[in-house]
């Protein structure tokens, strides 16, 4: 069954109280104008709330309850950007390990799309981004801190596939309300075997592009899209697509990249597609949607729920 594109209702924003955290609510509050959220959790995941017996006798004032504190101090950060909105906001501070209590609050409050940093200058490690993304139950959205404060070109990476359609879907929902250009990129492969056809690297690489052009166009017909988009057919000499794809979308100054995530349902092989995680975790100023199928690794999640 081919899946549906559905508009993100419930966002979940992971913050770690650095610095990062100001970039992420904000360009939440740029993304919600958007894309119609209903509801957003701002959640923070602490190792240990509990203060040291000797700290609390030396300073008695400080007996008010930690979480609550770093629950007011989130508060006030959001209000600034979040004034006058429909949006339910929420507040949920937690103690233990960040990767399984973000994925727990995802599951139980039926979470659609995830928001983390991805840090390139600042201090820290950011929301141990790279595990979540792996096994997140839903789609995510990388804010990088030198992001553009507006949208105005969103580039997607295709191989014609469903999940490519999903992210073509969330590419027209965003770019309509931006009013931002959509482009799309390619990148294709010449097999290695091409030696036995006879004819040059040279000859066959143009034989794969225009049999990617005919795919691209057979694509866009079968799924009823009638979207006039450019797309950059990239050959992949390297064998390193991430790359070619982020290099094209600062080429084309791209204010964000959405990508189809290959998730699979196997417990086994719950990652998402290797390109998309790639291009998610480079040190790039582009920030990156990964687009799921919702609930694609809910089995996975339930038994981790079960722990």
């Amino acid at each position: 069954m081919e899946p549906r594109h559905k508009s993100f209702k419930i966002a979940l924003v992971a913050l770690d109280l650095t610095e990062m955290d100001e970039y992420i609510i904000q360009y939440t509050a740029m993304i919600s104008k958007l894309i119609p959220l209903e509801r957003i959790l701002f959640v923070h995941v602490a190792k240990n709330l509990e203060l040291p017996p000797d700290l609390l006798e030396k300073f008695p004032d400080l007996m008010a309850p930690l979480d609550e504190s770093i629950m007011e101090d989130i508060k006030s950060k959001v209000e600034k950007y979040f004034k006058n909105t429909d949006i339910e906001l929420d507040y949920i501070v937690r103690e233990g390990n960040t990767i399984n209590k973000i994925l727990k609050i995802s599951r139980v409050k039926n979470v659609d799309l995830i928001l983390m940093g991805r840090k390139q200058n600042l201090k820290g490690s950011g929301i141990v981004s790279s595990h979540i993304a792996r096994v997140s139950p839903c789609s995510l959205l990388f804010v990088t801190e030198n992001y553009q404060p507006a949208i105005k070109k969103v580039m997607v990476p295709i191989d014609f596939s469903r999940h490519s359609m999903m992210a073509i879907k969330q590419a027209e929902e965003i770019a309509e309300k931006a009013g931002a250009e959509i482009c799309f990129s390619h990148v294709y492969n010449v097999p290695v075997g091409y030696t036995k056809t006879g004819k040059s690297f040279q000859e066959f690489s143009e034989i794969m592009k225009k049999h990617a052009q005919t795919d691209c166009k057979t694509f866009l017909q079968k799924n009823k899209l009638t979207l006039e988009a450019p797309c950059e057919y990239i050959l992949n000499e390297s064998n390193k697509p991430a790359d070619l794809i982020y290099a094209y979308g600062k080429k084309v100054d791209a204010n964000l990249i959405i990508v189809g995530s290959k998730g699979r349902t196997s417990a086994s092989a719950f990652l998402i597609g290797s390109m998309a995680e790639k291009l998610a975790l480079k040190d790039s100023d582009i920030p990156i949607l990964i687009v799921k199928t919702k609930g694609e690794i809910m089995g996975f999640l339930e038994s981790l729920m079960r722990v």
